[in-house]
């Protein structure tokens, strides 16, 4: 039997390298972050808002007027809703790549998908969540959210005691820093345009293979989001109030503008594309313009060539002692008067 300071001792340690993880971009650090959560058996948490967010032990109960949130592996969920019909909705779509949410007849059940900045093209936090008045339950096997809510714990204080207020402080602490995000970005997109202006980029259609790959999955997780939080603005199952109603419907409008500032660094990674293939389109009118000029200045060389590579009997040049000097003289004398003129016509700019 594990011990309640050990496990507080695990989970402490456990939260400090998921920060780490979050702060600093080890990706390793969520594996070893899974493995030290798992290995404690994935110990539940629970909280109770009550105006603020308030951690609760194990024998402690809400009073009236608070609500919970239920924090617990996808196991615990299973064995403790199995008689639930939303329990084996919400295991079904636990496993989608996307995010979700479904209005129920007096729940609503969903998935968040989510993408590591550090990462965005490869492992997702997901989590699910299962949400009424007053209780709010997220299936988390990573542990993610609950580093997430202890910090929301020290930092917010939820107004009402509603869940809806409580899930939509969450969503909004999963897009806190996407705006600082996207601008660091833009700021990327900025050095690989100067370093593209300089000529000192190398791999270039691999670079922008993968930018568009990054910012097609942003784009379609922000669109998401939006979605989600037009779902629950819709409250078609009644569940909430008119303020609810009204934060969602904020939340969707934050989502809608980190998705059109998305849409905008994907339309100027297809400038730095187009730009891109008119340098190659300049330097190769360059090559084509210097193999003209080239071809062009030994044309009349290649004439009298030609000319007096036929070796008619009748040609006095031939037998001219002076002929040879002759020929060098005019075929020099024509190319210093075709260089002059091309450089009047400005051929070599």
């Amino acid at each position: 039997m594990v011990s309640m300071d050990m496990v507080k001792y695990v989970k402490s340690c456990a939260s400090a390298i998921v920060f780490n993880m979050i702060c600093l971009k080890l990706p390793d650090c969520v594996m070893i972050y899974r493995k030290i959560y798992q290995g404690i058996g994935g110990v539940r948490m629970r909280y109770r808002l009550d105006g603020s967010i308030v951690p609760m032990g194990e024998d402690d109960d809400i009073r009236d007027g608070e609500a919970l949130v239920d924090i617990i592996t996808s196991e615990q969920y299973e064995d403790e809703y199995k008689k639930k019909f939303q329990k084996k909705m919400l295991l079904n779509i636990y496993h989608t790549h996307y995010c979700r949410a479904d209005l129920l007849k007096d729940c609503v059940i969903g998935t968040f998908v989510i993408p590591r900045k550090d990462d965005l093209l490869g492992t997702y936090t997901t989590f699910g969540f299962y949400m009424t008045v007053e209780k709010l339950v997220l299936v988390d096997d990573s542990g993610i959210i609950e580093t997430l809510v202890r910090h929301m714990a020290e930092a917010l204080s939820v107004e009402k005691t509603y869940t809806a207020h409580f899930f939509f402080e969450l969503m909004e602490y999963l897009v806190k820093e996407d705006v600082i995000f996207l601008q660091n970005y833009e700021k990327k997109l900025a050095e690989l345009e100067a370093a593209l202006l300089d000529g000192a980029i190398t791999d270039f259609d691999k670079k922008m293979l993968t930018i568009r790959k990054e910012l097609l999955a942003l784009q379609s997780y922000y669109q998401q989001l939006t979605d989600v939080s037009e779902t629950l603005e819709e409250n078609q199952n009644h569940m909430f109030e008119e303020d609810d109603c009204t934060i969602f419907d904020l939340y969707s409008k934050r989502a809608d503008r980190l998705f059109d500032n998305t849409r905008r660094l994907q339309e100027y990674s297809l400038q730095l594309r187009e730009m891109y293939e008119s340098q190659i389109d300049i330097r190769q009118n360059q090559i084509m313009k210097f193999l003209t000029v080239v071809t062009t200045i030994f044309l009349p060389l290649t004439l009298i060539a030609g000319w007096y590579g036929m070796n008619f009997v009748g040609m006095p040049e031939l037998t001219s002692p002076y002929g040879y000097l002759v020929v060098i003289i005019v075929s020099i004398a024509i190319i210093i008067v075709e260089i002059w003129l091309f450089k009047i016509k400005k051929w070599f700019d």
